[in-house]
């Protein structure tokens, strides 16, 4: 009995390895651009950079104006999201109290050398004692603080777009240009063995 005591902690180390080291494999896409060889080409290329300089300027006056707009709704979100987090708050206590008290009836339950309330071996003993033991998990994590600034970054996530697709448009322009667009995915963490 005692032995397998001893062995319980190996054995989760053993699992643990064991699935660490079924993780999959995780890949990042690098993109290089090839310009074109020719005068006329790289002229090309310049537009289309131009073109892509202007579509973000205008892509980020579109995000602030819409940021902007968004204040006064900061301040009605921001007194809801206290509400909330006093709710959630308040059921976080009576969640720790409850594993408190689980954690004392446990205590009071497990007694190693078998003396319990009513004496020897009633609520334990070397033979019927808690194997492995009982675990009561912790209560859920603390609520965060609400912030304005996280509730006014929730707002604009959610109501303002961030990408205007200017990447996308100037890749297609730089291709028309006479340049090349090459993509190579490789393997960043995780990896197989290679074959």
């Amino acid at each position: 009995m005692r032995l397998l005591r001893l062995l319980l902690p190996f054995a989760a180390l053993v699992q643990f390895a064991v699935v660490s080291g079924c993780a999959a494999p995780q890949y990042q896409t690098n993109v290089s651009l090839i310009p074109p060889g020719d005068v006329q080409g790289r002229a090309c290329v310049q537009n289309c950079e131009a073109k892509k300089i202007m579509c973000q300027d205008a892509c980020q006056n579109r995000y602030q104006a819409c940021a902007n707009a968004l204040e006064p709704q900061v301040e009605a979100r921001y007194a809801e999201a206290l509400t909330q987090f006093e709710h959630d708050l308040g059921q976080y206590a009576a969640a720790l109290n409850a594993y408190e008290v689980q954690l004392s009836f446990a205590w009071f339950n497990s007694y190693p050398y078998g003396w319990g309330p009513y004496g020897w071996g009633m609520w334990g003993g070397p033979w019927m004692g808690p194997w492995p033991g009982v675990y009561y998990p912790p209560p859920y994590p603390v609520p965060k603080t609400p912030t304005r600034d996280s509730v006014r970054a929730q707002l604009e996530k959610t109501n303002c777009q961030a990408d205007c697709g200017c990447l996308p448009a100037y890749d297609g322009c730089f291709v028309g240009c006479g340049g090349q667009r090459l993509s190579e995915t490789v393997c960043i963490k995780n990896c197989p063995p290679d074959k």
